[in-house]
């Protein structure tokens, strides 16, 4: 087995998580996890980055974004020309899907879902929380498969569609460790409480709504940026930091269809 670095390329940011050869793919270290933008390809840490890795390892990406897909990928040609580069499409994974036009739904979506019935393969049916620039609550059924859910704004995106498509709504800032009173005694405050206690209240709902159709015990799993969303939810959540990375590491670990 041969070491790995999986790479998670989002709207706003890229992961990458080093799996050395030889060592469990279920635990990811912080000390393995890099997260940077698109414009710090030429940074310090991603040059000790890839001084750290084995100099053949694996690089496997999956991407939304195929501008910053093409430069990190040329970046790791430049830095470690005996790396091979896998980019994923969702053809590739070992998992199957219950949804229509496969082809569209974002491959981290899969991943997230993949990782779940990787690290726990008895929670089936599972909710699948992964909160990023979008927020995406998604539901791996009774047979393991990828059943669909839904997608909705993360918090920096609703914060730049107020600010963008109003005249005198500032951009705001969510302090995510602090909760805003429900209460806001100005614009700021107002929106900082809309925002907050709304994605919490909409997940809560949407939630529920799936609970109704696949049972009161289905458990939860919580990742991402705004995880914080966690500590306000209504029912019992397991948060596992990096859901994507964890799937892509399952799905090369269960063999990928190439």
């Amino acid at each position: 087995m041969s070491s790995l670095v999986a790479v998670d390329i989002g709207n706003s940011s890229i992961k990458l998580g080093w799996f050395p050869a030889g060592e469990s793919r279920t635990e990811l270290p912080p000390a393995r996890v890099l997260t940077f933008i698109e414009d710090e390809l030429e940074s310090p840490s991603w040059s000790a980055f890839c001084e750290m890795i084995d100099s053949q390892t694996h690089w496997v990406i999956a991407s939304v974004n195929q501008q910053a897909c093409q430069r990190l990928t040329a970046a790791v040609v430049a830095n470690c020309p005996a790396a091979k580069v896998t980019v994923l499409c969702n053809s590739m994974l070992p998992m199957d899907t219950k949804i229509e036009a496969v082809d569209s739904v974002g491959t981290d979506r899969l991943l997230a879902a993949l990782a779940v019935r990787s690290l726990e393969p008895a929670a089936c049916p599972a909710i699948v929380i992964d909160s990023g620039t979008a927020v995406t609550v998604d539901v791996v059924n009774g047979q393991g498969a990828f059943a669909g859910g839904v997608i909705m704004p993360g918090s920096a995106l609703i914060a730049r569609a107020l600010n963008d498509g109003t005249a005198q709504l500032p951009q705001i800032v969510l302090d995510k460790d602090n909760a805003p009173e429900p209460i806001g005694k100005n614009t700021q405050d107002a929106i900082a409480a809309g925002i907050y206690w709304g994605l919490v209240g909409s997940i809560n709902e949407l939630v529920k709504q799936q609970f109704l159709m696949l049972g009161q015990s289905t458990p939860v799993f919580i990742s991402g940026g705004d995880s914080w969303i966690a500590k306000h939810l209504a029912f019992e959540c397991k948060l596992v930091p990096h859901l994507c990375l964890l799937g892509i590491a399952a799905a090369v670990e269960a063999g990928l269809q190439l």
